[in-house]
């Protein structure tokens, strides 16, 4: 019983927090530059068992997605610095498990960064209350992602939020009753003709939700969900995104098996290229508005 008190307790501070950041923030877009002819880069960072994805628009805008975990972060932080980035226009918090948020904490800590993207989704857990308390005591835009909306970056790159859905209470599909892991943020990008599907750690509810309404999730590269776990990339979902590259953000010789051989095969099956962290390390992937290209 004692136990289950302070889980409850817990769970209304985080989302007391989410509700003083969301309240007090300015929700002004940051700004966005005009478009020139150079590429878009998307680099995969290898980060062990967790995501971490930086996108660089033909403008120079920089989008961080995930951050890995705490002890990633000092790795991220140097990665970025070794890229000679200056500060992160914005970046967004998938899900707030710590294998993809817990980096972000070090990259807010060293970086400028215009403003946060987040689920919102309430978790009991301190690197997500450190994260919270971050970014309201610096007073750091925050919004909250819903699908519908646009994430402005570049004239040139549409992001656009696929997942979750804009929702009240009364539906069933209400925030605080899908999973963590199913409440992640879906981002869908477009350069001219290429495309890219992130996908958080959502799983085969989510998948199957998606098919079955019709949404056009088709990509030229899928990041594929939850790091290769059998829970997710459903063969009805692998098939209507058809994707040219897939990409699986793991851990070498991690406890959780990803990612699963079903996932493997499923994608060997649809004749995907796969890119593995655990394998290739960093994944670099350049566009230049028609097709991808793995960057060594």
């Amino acid at each position: 019983m004692l136990k289950r008190l302070r889980t409850f307790a817990w769970l209304r501070l985080i989302t007391v927090l989410l509700i003083i950041i969301i309240g007090c923030s300015i929700f002004s877009q940051p700004q966005v530059l005009g478009a020139n002819t150079g590429s878009l880069v998307v680099t995969f960072v290898d980060v062990g068992q967790g995501d971490c994805i930086l996108i660089e628009t033909p403008s120079g805008k920089t989008m961080l997605v995930d951050g890995g975990t705490r002890v990633a972060g000092d790795k991220v932080v140097q990665f970025l610095k070794e890229k000679r980035i200056r500060n992160i226009d914005v970046v967004a918090a998938t899900h707030p498990h710590a294998d993809h948020i817990g980096g972000l904490i070090r990259v807010l800590e060293e970086f400028p960064v215009g403003s946060v993207y987040d689920s919102a989704k309430p978790h009991s857990s301190k690197t997500y209350e450190d994260y919270l308390v971050f970014i309201y005591e610096n007073d750091i835009q925050f919004h909250i992602a819903r699908s519908g909306h646009e994430i402005p970056l570049d004239d040139s790159v549409k992001i656009a939020v696929l997942w979750p859905p804009e929702t009240n209470i009364d539906n069933p599909f209400y925030i605080e009753r899908l999973s963590v892991n199913d409440a992640s943020i879906m981002l869908q990008v477009e350069f001219g003709q290429s495309s890219l599907l992130l996908t958080g750690d959502i799983e085969d509810f989510v998948e199957n939700k998606l098919v079955k309404e019709g949404k056009d999730i088709s990509a030229q590269v899928l990041k594929i969900a939850h790091h290769g776990s059998i829970t997710s990339s459903t063969k009805d979902f692998l098939r209507e995104v058809d994707p040219e590259i897939a990409v699986i953000c793991v851990g070498k010789n991690n406890r959780y098996g990803h990612p699963h051989k079903e996932v493997i095969k499923s994608l060997i099956h649809i004749g995907a290229k796969i890119l593995r962290t655990d394998i290739h390390g960093t994944v670099i992937l350049e566009s230049n508005g028609m097709a991808w290209k793995v960057k060594q």
